[in-house]
C-alpha cells in the first residue's frame, strides 16, 4: 500500500503537516471565540413573530456554522492520526494513493477522488 509519505519528498509532507496544523489551529481559535450574534443574547425579548423568527434563524446558522467547523476539525486531527501512523495519503477504501493534487486541495481527505464520488453516489 502506497501512502504520500512514500511517494514525495519531505518537504511536502511537512508542507501538509503543516497546513492541517494551521488549519486545526485556526478552527479551534474559532471555536473559543465568542462568536455569536449579540442580537441572541438581548435581555429583551423580541416584540412579534418576526423578530423570533429571526432570532431563532440566526442561532440555528450559529449552530450549523459550529458544528460544519466540529466535523472539519476532527477530519483533521484524524489527518494528523494518518500521518503519524504512515497511512495518511492512502485511500482508507481502496488502498490506492490518493493523488498529491487531491490531498493539496483536501489535505485531510480519506478517500481517492473516485472512492469519495462512489459513497457521495450513496453506493458505498
Amino acid at each position: 500500500m502506497a501512502n504520500v509519505t512514500s511517494k514525495t519528498n519531505s518537504s511536502a509532507v511537512k508542507q501538509l503537516r503543516r497546513i492541517l496544523e494551521e488549519k486545526s489551529s485556526e478552527l479551534r481559535s474559532h471555536l473559543k471565540m465568542p462568536t455569536s450574534n449579540p442580537m441572541l443574547h438581548a435581555s429583551e425579548d423580541p416584540y412579534d413573530s418576526a423578530d423570533w423568527a429571526g432570532k431563532i434563524h440566526e442561532e440555528w446558522i450559529f449552530l450549523q456554522t459550529i458544528s460544519v467547523d466540529m466535523a472539519v476539525l476532527r477530519e483533521i486531527e484524524d489527518a494528523l492520526d494518518r500521518l503519524r501512523e504512515g497511512t495518511y495519503g492512502t485511500c482508507m477504501d481502496c488502498g490506492i494513493a490518493i493523488s498529491q493534487k487531491r490531498l493539496e486541495a483536501v489535505p485531510w481527505a480519506r478517500y481517492c477522488v473516485t472512492c469519495q464520488e462512489r459513497r457521495q453516489s450513496g453506493n458505498n
